[in-house]
């Protein structure tokens, strides 16, 4: 690169320079490879004054092209690196990894990162199920970009008005080699790749909350692991290596629900012909989950005596103990879904941080209503308009689930009674509809439940001792006279017309 002359056109072709070679404000890393100085030389020289102090943006020192262009012009200072050439890639296992590939590159330039007269050297660790060939490869390919990383604008020698000498034997051997096929590794589609095909094409359609664990799932667990590899190397053996380092920080059903997501880009992946199967893995065996003991009588008197006065408390309590709502279900209902002329309370929607949802089912019915559920609904109704949420919030239509899971924890607390959550209510609301004679197809309807084995978990026995003995005292009865058959029984729930 020829010195710059202190000539009429010297500012221009300065500034050109400083235009090819620096981006518009450069900051000091950039400035000290620029002028072939360390960092800390850069900041001796400003604290001396022997160097323009630029400008302060953001709380960072910088320099834009005109700040620079004096310099240059006065004492035809200029960047102390040539063009670098790459002369050597070497490869060997990685030594945090030995699966991996970590491919070492030498530069025909001066390291600025160092004070001693050292050669450029760059190591970088290649992509999961990379050869050590296909590494060599790589490294070539992206040598631009790491040399670009370290001293900023590139100075390989393929710029422009410069060429490569070329041996006589080989004419022309970089255009050959761009027309050669790549590596079959290089072309294999990624994980990655699969997950943003199935994202854009499957899992947009689905709920919102579907939608939220798939990407949960994706960012935290399978893309720092599996998201550069080829999606034919995800083996069963990898698979189950990398469960065994879940199960160090993650309960079995954890483990279960990230690999059972991992398997389904699989399966996504064998349904569009881009492998061939799916490796089968079983799952982990769960323990057994603490049964959900419903509220005694004692706990429900304290809470609705703690509640007193308190239309957030009160209505919270009744909604889930008289009627079985869901808290997404509380959190939804507006006014024009409380039908107090006809007892009912229509459920239609489910609250989601990004809005309104269906409710599980996808079906919205009116579930009948209890003589004091129906007097403290009356007692809140007041002038409320029909588009208002029972459960308003401070700065939304309706509360967080954060706030409102707050809200009665401090309850709770003021009751002196444990807070399980909001589905110990439900729990409780199936149990007392059981021992007061319901059946298993009226407890599933008003459970609301798709099928009746999900029901029989929310029928708990909170007296054992009196269940028992009025199951032997019904054998000392007299034989009862025989009944007609009943027909079938009669939905309690009416279905609504969204």
């Amino acid at each position: 690169m020829a010195g710059i002359n202190t000539t009429a056109g010297s500012r221009e072709a300065a500034l050109k320079l400083l235009q090819a070679a620096l981006p518009p404000v450069s900051y000091v890393p950039q400035i000290a490879s620029f002028f072939g100085r360390t960092p800390k030389a850069l900041r001796n020289a400003l604290e001396r004054g022997t160097f323009p102090a630029g400008r302060i943006i953001a709380g960072r020192r910088c320099w834009t092209h005109e700040d620079l262009v004096g310099l240059l012009v006065a004492t035809q200072q200029r960047p102390s690196h040539p063009k670098a050439e790459l002369v050597k890639v070497n490869t060997r296992p990685a030594p945090h990894n030995p699966q991996r590939v970590q491919v070492d590159m030498m530069f025909d330039c001066k390291d600025p990162r160092s004070s001693k007269d050292r050669p450029l050297r760059i190591q970088k660790t290649a992509p999961a199920g990379y050869t050590l060939e296909s590494a060599k490869e790589w490294a070539d390919q992206n040598a631009e970009r790491f040399l670009a990383e370290i001293v900023g604008k590139t100075m390989r020698k393929e710029a422009e008005g410069e060429t490569r000498p070329q041996p006589k034997a080989k004419p022309q051997p970089q255009p050959q080699r761009k027309a050669e096929p790549e590596p079959e590794t290089t072309k294999a589609l990624t994980l990655a790749d699969m997950f943003v095909q199935m994202e854009d094409r499957v899992i947009r359609h689905q709920e919102p909350t579907t939608r939220d664990a798939w990407k949960s799932i994706w960012h935290c667990h399978l893309m720092p692991k599996f998201g550069e590899m080829p999606i034919g190397l995800i083996t069963k053996t990898r698979i189950l290596d990398y469960r065994e380092e879940l199960q160090k920080r993650h309960a079995a059903s954890t483990c279960n629900h990230i690999i059972a997501k991992l398997q389904g880009i699989l399966s996504y992946a064998v349904e569009k012909e881009k492998l061939a199967a799916v490796p089968k893995i079983g799952r982990l065996k769960i323990p057994s989950a603490a049964e959900k003991d419903p509220y005694t009588d004692e706990e429900m008197r304290l809470l609705l005596a703690a509640a007193e006065g308190d239309e957030v408390g009160t209505l919270a309590l009744l909604l889930s103990l008289d009627a079985g709502l869901r808290r997404n279900e509380m959190l939804a209902l507006r006014w024009c879904d409380v039908d107090l002329k006809n007892n009912e309370i229509h459920v239609k929607h489910s609250a989601h941080r990004s809005g309104l949802k269906c409710t599980k089912g996808k079906k919205a019915v009116s579930v009948p209503m209890r003589a004091r559920l129906k007097a403290e609904l009356v007692k809140a109704r007041g002038d409320r308009k029909l588009t208002d949420h029972v459960f308003q919030g401070e700065r939304n239509a309706w509360m967080s689930e954060s706030a409102f899971r707050n809200y009665m924890r401090a309850l709770a607390a003021k009751a002196g009674v444990e807070w399980r959550g909001f589905h110990k209510g439900k729990h409780t609301f199936i149990t007392l509809l059981l021992e007061k004679g319901a059946t298993l197809n009226e407890l599933q309807l008003l459970a609301r439940h798709k099928h009746a084995s999900t029901t029989e978990g929310y029928m708990h026995v909170r007296n054992a001792a009196k269940a028992m003995r009025a199951g032997i005292a019904r054998l000392d009865d007299p034989e009862p006279d025989p009944a007609p058959v009943p027909g079938p029984v009669k939905s309690v729930l009416r279905i609504v017309k969204s």
